[in-house]
């Protein structure tokens, strides 16, 4: 391990890696030394995030809401590295509705990728995390946090629901020596936020929101705490501070 590439020899396995918040991660882990697994549905846009990181990213297209291709994109892990260090979950999904209106479908799809597919994934990740004293990093969203989720009451409730699966998986497993991480950034400049901002009408201006690439660096820098200490909850929000439409990170 070098003081500019820590991450060097190191295995990190990111979800949503496609875009925002995820690909910038994966980037930035690369760029600190550690092989990445670029891990999202869509093929062409993982095999651009793992060319962009550069020799050391393995691409991985896996519709983590079926068991069979998480436990085949862990066998490829397994086999290709044999080790994990890293697993990073920036995958997730959105819904815009009212109670009264949203469906049982739409509700079911909501809880199956924004808190099933994580614990699948965690599940599978578990036994190589322990061996390597690893870390796990959950991006979460701020809207836990939020005092108004009309017309996001039930993506709140999977965002609940998800940090609250975070914490007991801390509770369990930092007596085997791993470190679980929650990330609560606010309104972010990512693709999702600017489809947000167009179905509201208003102008969208990302240079005036959290950057992708900073909760990035706010990622890579809570996994290289010393192992005395441990980050838990990480809220990270714009400077600027202004009226913006209901959103998720």
């Amino acid at each position: 391990m070098t003081e500019s590439r820590p991450f060097s020899a190191h295995v990190a396995l990111v979800t949503g890696a496609g875009r925002g918040i995820g690909r910038a991660t994966s980037l930035h882990l690369s760029s600190l030394g550690a092989s990445v697994i670029c891990v999202a549905r869509t093929e062409s846009e993982v095999k651009s995030c793992a060319l962009e990181a550069g020799c050391n990213a393995l691409p991985a297209a896996c519709d983590i809401t079926s068991s069979s291709s998480v436990q085949k994109l862990f066998s490829t892990v397994e086999t290709t590295y044999g080790r994990l260090d890293y697993l990073v979950i920036s995958s997730g999904t959105f819904h815009q509705g009212s109670l009264q209106t949203t469906t049982t479908a739409q509700f079911d799809n909501l809880f199956s990728v924004n808190v099933k597919a994580p614990l699948t994934l965690i599940q599978h990740a578990l036994p190589a995390l322990v061996k390597s004293n690893g870390q796990i990093v959950v991006i979460n969203s701020s809207i836990i946090k939020a005092t108004n989720t009309a017309e996001r009451g039930l993506y709140a409730a999977t965002q609940t629901a998800l940090k609250s699966l975070t914490d007991t998986l801390r509770d369990e497993v930092n007596a085997k020596g791993v470190r679980v991480i929650s990330i609560m950034p606010g309104t972010t400049a990512t693709p999702r936020q600017e489809a947000i901002y167009q179905t509201a009408g208003k102008p969208y201006n990302p240079d005036l929101l959290l950057q992708p690439q900073d909760v990035a660096v706010a990622l890579c820098n809570s996994l290289l705490l010393p192992r005395t200490a441990e980050t838990t909850d990480i809220f990270i929000r714009p400077m600027q501070k202004f009226d913006v439409p209901r959103e998720k990170k």
